[in-house]
């Protein structure tokens, strides 16, 4: 089990405030999710990746990190591991040929028949990660990202397994999938679009951070399997994939 985040932005932001000052801040979160912790941030050159196989709240560079980690796509995650040890090469996310991906679900088959030898290049030993490669290889060999998504989840059918939730990005678009088999009221997705007119629903934190992206005129789309503020987040139905483009628009699809 684990918790997803994934924002997109019209200018490169951080997200110190998700990840410290939300009501369910990722730090928060991680204590029930100890098992490590990332994040990646696209900066409209490249993708920058730092995470720890150990817990966020007991992190001594998070804050430096998180502070400085400016992008207009973030992704990031907290762990808790069911498949793998507790090592920086089973921590999500992961970068692979120009892809950045975190899932949180548990794959109980093997995968491995699934990818051909040339994506079976793995960093460590987790479903997680051949998930990954599998929707990469797809992705590939149609050369589109939603009808790649679409053929991994097809291959998967005979699959067991409890999730396939994941939020994926390749720089230009940011990805997300609601697609639980067990239970769905834990494997959930939101979003909510920043900022909206609602200030007088809001915690001061809240206020203050929405008041200050407005001066700035900075907009964004957030994406976490929580609704980790007060404001007004729209659930994901299960079986949907969500794509967020840079213009900031969002479209949903339904996924057999």
């Amino acid at each position: 089990m684990c918790r997803l985040f994934g924002l997109y932005a019209n200018k490169n932001v951080n997200v110190n405030f998700s990840f410290y000052k939300a009501d369910k801040s990722l730090v928060k979160q991680s204590y029930l999710n100890p098992s490590g912790w990332g994040i990646a941030w696209f900066n409209e050159e490249k993708w920058n990746l730092y995470k720890e196989p150990w817990p966020l709240f007991k992190s001594y560079r998070a804050e430096e990190i998180v502070k400085n980690a400016y992008g207009k796509i973030i992704i990031s995650h907290v762990r808790f591991a069911t498949h793998g040890e507790e090592k920086i090469e089973n921590t999500h996310p992961w970068f692979y040929k120009n892809w950045i991906f975190a899932h949180n679900g548990i794959i109980y088959d093997e995968l491995i028949n699934l990818i051909k030898s040339e994506y079976r290049d793995f960093e460590g030993e987790t479903d997680s990660e051949k998930l990954f490669h599998l929707i990469v290889q797809e992705i590939n060999e149609l050369n589109d990202p939603i009808e790649g998504i679409k053929n991994a989840i097809k291959k998967l059918k005979n699959i067991k397994f409890s999730s396939l939730n994941f939020i994926a990005s390749d720089g230009r678009n940011l990805y997300a999938l609601r697609y639980a088999i067990e239970r769905e009221n834990y494997y959930t997705l939101y979003y909510t679009k920043r900022p909206k007119n609602t200030l007088h629903l809001l915690s001061k934190d809240t206020k203050q951070l929405i008041e200050m992206k407005t001066a700035y005129e900075e907009k964004a789309v957030i994406i976490a399997s929580e609704r980790m503020t007060e404001e007004d987040w729209e659930l994901i139905e299960n079986r949907n994939l969500i794509i967020i483009d840079e213009n900031l628009s969002v479209k949903l699809l339904s996924i057999d």
